[in-house]
Protein backbone atom coordinates (compact mmCIF):
# COMPACT_ATOMS: atom_id res chain seq x y z
CA UNK A 1 0.00 0.00 0.00
CA UNK A 2 1.63 3.55 -1.11
CA UNK A 3 1.54 6.20 1.38
CA UNK A 4 -0.26 9.82 0.51
CA UNK A 5 3.38 11.42 0.88
CA UNK A 6 6.48 11.68 -1.83
CA UNK A 7 10.12 12.19 -0.17
CA UNK A 8 12.50 14.30 -1.86
CA UNK A 9 15.74 14.72 -0.70
CA UNK A 10 18.25 17.99 -2.42
CA UNK A 11 21.93 17.63 -1.67
CA UNK A 12 25.79 19.11 -2.83
CA UNK A 13 26.68 15.66 -2.69
CA UNK A 14 30.79 15.87 -2.15
CA UNK A 15 30.64 19.62 -3.86
CA UNK A 16 32.31 22.56 -2.52
CA UNK A 17 30.29 25.14 -0.14
CA UNK A 18 29.06 26.91 -2.82
CA UNK A 19 26.96 24.38 -3.48
CA UNK A 20 25.67 23.92 -0.43
CA UNK A 21 24.78 27.92 -0.80
CA UNK A 22 22.73 26.29 -3.98
CA UNK A 23 20.91 23.58 -2.24
CA UNK A 24 19.61 26.78 0.31
CA UNK A 25 18.35 29.05 -2.57
CA UNK A 26 17.25 26.49 -4.75
CA UNK A 27 14.85 24.46 -1.62
CA UNK A 28 14.11 28.19 -1.23
CA UNK A 29 12.36 27.98 -4.37
CA UNK A 30 11.08 24.63 -4.31
CA UNK A 31 9.13 25.52 -1.00
CA UNK A 32 7.63 28.43 -3.13
CA UNK A 33 7.00 26.02 -5.40
CA UNK A 34 4.89 23.99 -3.49
CA UNK A 35 2.86 26.87 -1.72
CA UNK A 36 2.31 28.19 -4.74
CA UNK A 37 0.47 24.77 -5.60
CA UNK A 38 -1.09 24.62 -1.91
CA UNK A 39 0.76 21.19 -1.44
CA UNK A 40 1.61 20.66 2.34
CA UNK A 41 5.15 19.75 3.16
CA UNK A 42 7.64 19.14 5.97
CA UNK A 43 11.38 19.40 6.22
CA UNK A 44 12.26 15.77 7.69
CA UNK A 45 16.38 16.55 8.02
CA UNK A 46 18.93 19.08 7.49
CA UNK A 47 21.68 19.03 7.36
CA UNK A 48 23.77 22.94 7.71
CA UNK A 49 26.77 23.49 5.23
CA UNK A 50 29.62 25.40 6.65
CA UNK A 51 28.88 28.92 5.77
CA UNK A 52 26.10 30.81 6.63
CA UNK A 53 22.93 29.85 4.76
CA UNK A 54 23.79 26.79 3.31
CA UNK A 55 22.65 23.21 3.94
CA UNK A 56 24.47 20.39 2.39
CA UNK A 57 21.20 17.65 2.34
CA UNK A 58 17.66 18.52 3.19
CA UNK A 59 14.79 16.14 3.20
CA UNK A 60 11.01 17.04 2.35
CA UNK A 61 8.00 14.88 2.61
CA UNK A 62 5.14 16.11 0.65
CA UNK A 63 1.65 15.72 1.45
CA UNK A 64 0.53 14.55 -1.98
CA UNK A 65 0.64 11.44 -4.24
CA UNK A 66 1.13 13.43 -7.83
CA UNK A 67 4.25 12.56 -8.94
CA UNK A 68 4.16 14.99 -11.94
CA UNK A 69 4.43 18.06 -9.37
CA UNK A 70 7.23 16.87 -8.11
CA UNK A 71 8.61 15.69 -11.03
CA UNK A 72 10.42 18.74 -12.63
CA UNK A 73 12.68 18.90 -9.60
CA UNK A 74 14.40 15.72 -10.29
CA UNK A 75 18.01 15.28 -10.79
CA UNK A 76 20.49 17.60 -11.57
CA UNK A 77 20.50 21.16 -11.58
CA UNK A 78 22.43 24.37 -11.87
CA UNK A 79 23.34 27.52 -10.05
CA UNK A 80 25.04 30.11 -11.77
CA UNK A 81 26.94 32.90 -9.90
CA UNK A 82 30.28 33.96 -9.00
CA UNK A 83 31.60 32.66 -5.40
CA UNK A 84 29.71 34.81 -2.05
CA UNK A 85 32.50 33.31 -0.34
CA UNK A 86 35.36 33.11 -2.17
CA UNK A 87 36.15 36.20 -3.68
CA UNK A 88 38.52 35.19 -6.41
CA UNK A 89 36.98 32.17 -7.07
CA UNK A 90 36.83 32.42 -10.98
CA UNK A 91 34.31 29.07 -11.22
CA UNK A 92 30.57 30.23 -11.64
CA UNK A 93 28.98 26.98 -12.38
CA UNK A 94 27.34 24.88 -9.27
CA UNK A 95 25.60 21.69 -8.96
CA UNK A 96 23.64 19.91 -7.00
CA UNK A 97 21.01 16.82 -7.17
CA UNK A 98 17.57 15.61 -5.97
CA UNK A 99 16.08 12.33 -5.79
CA UNK A 100 12.49 10.80 -4.75
CA UNK A 101 12.56 8.27 -2.14
CA UNK A 102 10.51 5.24 -1.97
CA UNK A 103 7.47 5.59 0.90
CA UNK A 104 6.32 2.25 0.46
CA UNK A 105 4.97 0.83 3.55
CA UNK A 106 7.58 -1.73 4.64
CA UNK A 107 7.15 -2.27 8.12
CA UNK A 108 4.40 -4.99 8.82
CA UNK A 109 4.99 -7.62 11.06
CA UNK A 110 2.77 -11.22 12.37
CA UNK A 111 0.89 -10.88 15.83
CA UNK A 112 3.28 -13.43 16.60
CA UNK A 113 6.08 -11.30 17.34
CA UNK A 114 4.12 -9.31 20.00
CA UNK A 115 3.65 -10.57 23.44
CA UNK A 116 -0.14 -9.21 25.11
CA UNK A 117 -0.21 -8.58 28.78
CA UNK A 118 -3.02 -7.82 30.86
CA UNK A 119 -3.10 -6.20 34.35
CA UNK A 120 -4.91 -4.05 37.19
CA UNK A 121 -4.93 -0.43 35.84
CA UNK A 122 -3.64 1.76 39.19
CA UNK A 123 -4.12 5.71 39.71
CA UNK A 124 -7.19 7.58 39.45
CA UNK A 125 -10.40 5.82 38.69
CA UNK A 126 -11.52 4.45 41.74
CA UNK A 127 -11.83 0.74 43.30
CA UNK A 128 -13.75 -0.31 40.19
CA UNK A 129 -11.05 -0.10 38.31
CA UNK A 130 -8.46 -1.65 40.10
CA UNK A 131 -10.61 -5.06 40.14
CA UNK A 132 -10.36 -5.79 36.57
CA UNK A 133 -7.87 -6.12 34.44
CA UNK A 134 -8.62 -3.90 31.42
CA UNK A 135 -5.19 -1.97 31.25
CA UNK A 136 -3.08 -3.55 28.67
CA UNK A 137 0.62 -4.05 27.36
CA UNK A 138 1.95 -5.01 24.55
CA UNK A 139 5.94 -5.79 24.40
CA UNK A 140 7.38 -6.48 20.23
CA UNK A 141 10.08 -9.05 20.95
CA UNK A 142 12.04 -7.64 17.66
CA UNK A 143 12.68 -3.96 18.67
CA UNK A 144 11.98 -4.47 22.65
CA UNK A 145 9.46 -1.57 22.16
CA UNK A 146 6.68 -1.50 25.09
CA UNK A 147 3.36 0.50 24.85
CA UNK A 148 0.87 0.54 27.19
CA UNK A 149 -3.07 1.36 27.41
CA UNK A 150 -5.05 1.87 30.54
CA UNK A 151 -7.56 4.60 30.35
CA UNK A 152 -10.11 2.93 28.34
CA UNK A 153 -13.00 1.69 29.62
CA UNK A 154 -12.95 -1.73 28.62
CA UNK A 155 -10.12 -4.37 27.87
CA UNK A 156 -11.02 -4.09 24.52
CA UNK A 157 -10.73 -0.58 24.06
CA UNK A 158 -7.44 0.00 25.97
CA UNK A 159 -6.27 -3.13 23.52
CA UNK A 160 -7.14 -1.18 20.58
CA UNK A 161 -5.59 1.74 21.78
CA UNK A 162 -2.27 -0.24 22.82
CA UNK A 163 -1.90 -1.55 19.35
CA UNK A 164 -2.32 1.46 17.81
CA UNK A 165 0.38 2.92 19.40
CA UNK A 166 2.19 -0.29 18.70
CA UNK A 167 1.75 0.24 15.30
CA UNK A 168 2.69 3.76 14.63
CA UNK A 169 5.90 3.14 16.97
CA UNK A 170 7.02 0.24 14.58
CA UNK A 171 6.26 2.59 12.03
CA UNK A 172 7.97 5.33 12.54
CA UNK A 173 11.38 3.43 13.87
CA UNK A 174 11.04 1.87 10.75
CA UNK A 175 11.12 5.47 8.25
CA UNK A 176 13.84 6.86 10.54
CA UNK A 177 16.11 3.94 10.48
CA UNK A 178 15.48 3.40 6.27
CA UNK A 179 15.89 7.08 5.64
CA UNK A 180 18.98 7.08 7.33
CA UNK A 181 20.59 4.11 5.84
CA UNK A 182 19.13 5.62 2.72
CA UNK A 183 20.63 8.99 2.76
CA UNK A 184 23.76 8.38 3.99
CA UNK A 185 24.35 5.23 1.12
CA UNK A 186 23.17 7.74 -1.42
CA UNK A 187 25.49 10.59 -0.47
CA UNK A 188 28.19 8.31 -0.50
CA UNK A 189 27.74 7.25 -3.97
CA UNK A 190 26.29 10.24 -5.75
CA UNK A 191 28.05 11.18 -8.49
CA UNK A 192 26.66 15.09 -9.52
CA UNK A 193 26.00 14.80 -13.47
CA UNK A 194 27.18 18.85 -14.70
CA UNK A 195 25.24 18.03 -18.08
CA UNK A 196 21.45 18.39 -19.29
CA UNK A 197 20.38 20.19 -15.87
CA UNK A 198 16.34 20.09 -15.25
CA UNK A 199 16.76 23.38 -13.61
CA UNK A 200 19.25 25.90 -13.91
CA UNK A 201 18.99 29.26 -11.38
CA UNK A 202 20.93 32.57 -11.98
CA UNK A 203 22.80 34.94 -9.55
CA UNK A 204 22.30 34.95 -5.30
CA UNK A 205 18.60 35.98 -6.27
CA UNK A 206 18.47 32.49 -7.65
CA UNK A 207 16.64 33.64 -11.03
CA UNK A 208 15.50 31.34 -13.14
CA UNK A 209 17.96 30.55 -16.14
Amino acid sequence: MKNNRIQIMFTAGRGPIECALAVKGITDKFKKYLDGHKVAYEVTSLKKGGAKKSIETIIFEVKTTDNTLIKPWVGTMQWISQSPVRKYNKRKNWYIKSELFDMEDSNEFQNQDVTCQYYRASGPGGQHRNKVETAVRLIHKGSGLIVTSSDGKSQHQNKKKAWDKLNAKIADQGTQAKQMQDENQWISQIEIERGNPCKVFVGERFLKG
